[in-house]
């Protein structure tokens, strides 16, 4: 019922009085209360932006961006700065996160290391190209593929990369 999800809250003026209504079934989708929440859809675009993007590239086996990335960048920020306001007022201290993947070549703890220095590498650029909340960086190694076993170089490539996220 329409009625039992509006509050009417009334704001006394200098010069009278005002009522607002308030759409309580619209602050689930701000707080992260319903399948639609401004955090679950600001993710959803992120995933999509770096889909549309392709992965980050880096040079082989080190933290260092490979040509073309800045629009990866330029992407990402685009889809955060959009959503900032929202983001903000359903979560006043959310960030951002980056979780670095390798492939399976090397030692788990080389990969390891390795992928936290890339997700570190796109914290850094997030905030130097204008990224105004934190940016929290975690290296997964290969423990989390998306194609296992990797039978192909490309199998390797999908599984190099950096997921970036918002959280609370």
């Amino acid at each position: 019922m329409g009625i039992t999800r509006t509050l009417i809250v009334g704001a006394l003026l200098l010069n009278g009085s005002m009522a607002m209504a308030l759409d309580l079934g619209s602050l689930k989708s701000l707080g992260g209360g319903g399948g639609g929440s401004v955090m679950e859809r600001v993710n959803k675009s992120l995933e999509d932006q770096q889909i549309k993007d392709g992965q980050f590239e880096f040079k082989v086996g080190k933290a260092e961006f490979a040509p073309g990335n800045d629009k990866r960048i330029k992407g990402l920020l685009k889809v955060l700065t959009d959503n900032s306001k929202a983001l903000k007022l359903a979560f006043p201290s959310y960030y951002v996160t980056a979780i670095g993947h390798t492939d399976a070549d090397g030692s788990p703890a080389a990969n390891e290391k390795l992928s936290l220095a890339r997700a570190n590498k796109v914290c850094s650029e997030l905030k130097a190209k204008g990224l105004t909340v934190p940016c929290k960086a975690k290296g997964v190694g290969s423990s989390q593929p998306l194609v296992s076993p990797e039978k192909s170089a490309a199998d390797k490539q999908r599984n190099r990369r950096v997921l970036v996220q918002v959280a609370k």
